[in-house]
């Protein structure tokens, strides 16, 4: 749809901003919109404030009253007319530069005014204006009482960039419940996310009732030592799992879409079904195959030869459309064992009577099988960018490209619409540096990372193609999310608010030092009333000279330690000025927002040297590097490596201490310095004869790991 940057209707007021008193000022709002212009003066949301709508066919309106009152605290009576002291929601019919989602907020000495053309646009008007308010309008929404807020006037325009804005969460390795999911979905809801990826059905667990096939879950919704599924990812020994009943998923649906939220539901096949394979043997095919997929799973594909799995697949799905409401159903389709149908009797008969001349070719018949029965039960399918494999995919099909950006390029060129979910850019698995828990395989994905990211960049597709690729959305794979507690919310916050920027705001508008601003001086106190356990960015300490050296990471956010090694917390002593110590290993490092507080973090003294992509080996061999700066008396010496950025990171097996070019002392060990996989990176000396006089270096025996794009510190001290 085409945009005007401003819509006729609003021309008197843009002239007088231009002509009077107008401040051009910053906001904190999040995302940011499309056009903000600050006005002179406030609105006192108070007591005798009312609130009118016209009804206009829309329904929910009096979901967006009851809201604003529950985050405000006030009554809100409603109003038949407009007054001084009133919030006004009006439809435009005729405004079609605002789409179904834009709104434009006024807000004046006399009144707020929302206009839109959907209760989507309210919504979304309704969210940009709490963000004025106290962040204490995010806490617990039950019987708030509050006299009066202060509203900035202010004059906004705004719209999203992409009609898909969506977060994905995998439910089957680790299970969250229903009031989990709520809280999950209000926090999306708040960042103009409008789309929930319900990843339901994985090797690990099978998570939605299906009637008709009820073992899904009495079998495969359960992992234990008694179970036909492993323990697997933290599970421990006892039974564990659980699934969501019918019931539930539609009372998640109508909470959801109370809040514009659309739920995708992902029912993973033909590989990624070892919970189906567990609970109906009979799905599988007829060998003895023991080959594994790249999770080292066996036994996990539906076999593409059994007429009656495509019957049973045809029950599951027309189930669950009758669930979920939402126009596409997702299907997986990655990383599927291809060898698990090379041996099969009924595969090979299938091959020969449809003449599918290679085994790899037997995807595009499964997945071609399965997008007849989702349009024939009135839906599109979408699937992760393998489905590409197959040639005769329907041009309604969307694809979701998870490997690379470079693969939604392909999936555009191919005329297919996209959803762009770039493992190296928005897989929110992925630790968020060196020194934290998570995945690793696409790199460390930052907070940054996350926020530089362009959907669809001008150098690399044409306006035609920008045009295919439908929205953006990042994805929260479960592996190691058993652990701590609120691990899900420290992956997902604030990466999930750089996301809301890359989904929503004009490309021109995004500028990282400010949101990095808004971020920290107001988001950060939102998603604390939120109740979120969101990530807050460590701080730096560097021993050197004698003293420990510390950086803020950000305002409103100080700095707390202990100096016995245990874990600081917010009662700990603050941080003020430099430390003079002898004994830098002994202190501990965190942030904090009130009582909210970071990983915890070791002093470093300044690097003796890098490891960087241009001189890590790809094979074994040394690096050799002066540390006679670093060495200052015989006793314990140490060498730690420490990763920076990078996908891959480095692999240690030896270092050797040299003294004058003589070697005096070795650790040999196998060390791993990757991301989420810091095991043995710590190497250690005695020098039992220090000399002053001599020259000291290392000899490091190390060679990347899997490929030589990382950047990291070799510390010793």
């Amino acid at each position: 749809m085409k945009r005007i940057q401003h819509p006729k209707t609003s021309i008197l007021i843009i002239l007088l901003i231009m002509h009077t008193f107008i401040l051009h000022a910053q906001h904190n709002l999040i995302p940011q919109p499309v056009h903000y212009v600050q006005l002179q003066g406030h609105f006192s949301l108070n007591q005798k404030t009312t609130i009118k709508w016209d009804q206009n066919g829309e329904t929910g309106m009096e979901f967006y009253h009851d809201y604003l009152k529950r985050a405000t605290g006030l009554t809100l009576p409603q109003s038949q007319k407009t007054n001084n002291n009133c919030i006004v929601l009006t439809h435009k019919t005729n405004r079609t530069d605002l789409g179904e989602e834009g709104y434009e907020l006024e807000i004046s000495k006399q009144k707020i005014t929302i206009a839109a053309t959907t209760g989507k646009g309210f919504f979304y008007g309704i969210q940009t204006l709490l963000q004025f308010l106290p962040a204490e309008v995010y806490a617990s929404l039950s019987d708030r009482k509050q006299e009066s807020y202060r509203i900035p006037a202010a004059y906004i325009y705004d719209y999203p960039r992409f009609a898909w804005r969506g977060m994905m969460l995998d439910v089957s390795r680790q299970f969250f419940d229903v009031a989990f999911i709520k809280d999950y979905i209000d926090h999306l809801a708040a960042h103009k996310i409008n789309l929930f990826h319900w990843h339901l059905t994985d090797d690990d667990g099978w998570r939605i009732e299906i009637k008709k096939h009820p073992l899904l879950t009495q079998i495969g919704a359960w992992r234990g030592p008694n179970e036909a599924l492993p323990p697997a990812y933290g599970s421990g020994n006892a039974r564990y799992g659980g699934y969501y009943t019918q019931e539930e998923i539609r009372e998640v649906v109508a909470y959801a879409q109370a809040r514009h939220v659309d739920i995708l539901p992902e029912i993973d096949m033909p590989g990624h079904s070892r919970a189906v394979t567990a609970s109906y043997p009979d799905v599988l095919c007829l060998s003895n195959d023991t080959t594994t997929s790249v999770q080292g799973v066996r036994n996990n594909v539906w076999c593409a030869g059994r007429n009656e799995n495509f019957t049973m697949i045809e029950e599951i799905l027309s189930e669950v459309a009758d669930l979920f409401p939402f126009g596409y159903i997702h299907i997986g389709g990655d990383e599927v064992n291809k060898q698990a149908w090379k041996d099969c009797q009924r595969c090979n008969t299938l091959r020969e009577e449809q003449k599918i001349n290679t085994t790899d070719d037997l995807q595009d018949y499964f997945v071609s099988r399965v997008e007849t029965i989702i349009r024939g039960l009135g839906k599109k399918m979408v699937g992760w960018n393998e489905i590409m494999e197959s040639p005769h995919l329907d041009q309604s099909t969307a694809i979701m490209a998870w490997i690379s950006a470079q693969h939604g390029y392909q999936a555009v060129r191919t005329g297919h619409q996209v959803i762009m979910v770039p493992g190296p850019s928005l897989y929110f698995d992925m630790a968020q540096s060196g020194d934290e828990q998570g995945h690793s395989w696409a790199g460390i994905v930052s907070l940054k990372k996350v926020y530089d990211f362009d959907p669809a960049p001008d150098d690399s597709l044409s306006i035609g193609e920008k045009k295919l690729v439908k929205g953006v959305q990042a994805a929260l794979w479960s592996e190691f999310l058993d652990k701590p507690a609120g691990i899900a919310e420290y992956q997902t916050f604030p990466r999930l608010s750089a996301l809301a920027e890359v989904a929503w705001s004009p490309q021109e508008n995004r500028v990282w030092l400010d949101f990095m601003r808004r971020l920290q001086e107001a988001h950060y106190s939102r998603l604390y009333q939120m109740g979120i356990s969101f990530r807050l960015p460590p701080p730096e300490a560097i021993y050197e000279n004698g003293r420990i050296s510390v950086s803020n990471p950000g305002p409103k956010l100080v700095t707390r330690y202990t100096d016995d090694a245990s874990q600081p917390e917010a009662n700990s002593t603050l941080y003020e000025h430099p430390i003079p110590t002898d004994a830098f290993t002994n202190y501990r490092f965190r942030t904090f927002y009130q009582h909210h507080g970071s990983i915890s973090m070791p002093a470093n003294p300044v690097p003796a040297g890098k490891w960087t992509p241009e001189n890590t080996p790809v094979v074994y061999d040394s690096l050799k590097i002066d540390i006679s700066d670093f060495v200052h008396s015989s006793g314990p010496l140490n060498v730690k490596f420490r990763l920076l950025s990078g996908k891959h990171g480095l692999l240690v097996r030896k270092v050797i201490l040299l003294q004058d070019g003589t070697p005096i002392a070795v650790d040999e060990h196998e060390g791993t310095i990757a991301a989420g996989r810091m095991m043995g990176n710590l190497y250690q000396f005695n020098l039992t004869d220090y000399n002053k006089d001599a020259s000291y270096h290392i000899l490091v025996e190390a060679q990347g790991r899997w490929g030589t794009d990382s950047y990291g510190d070799i510390l010793v001290y």
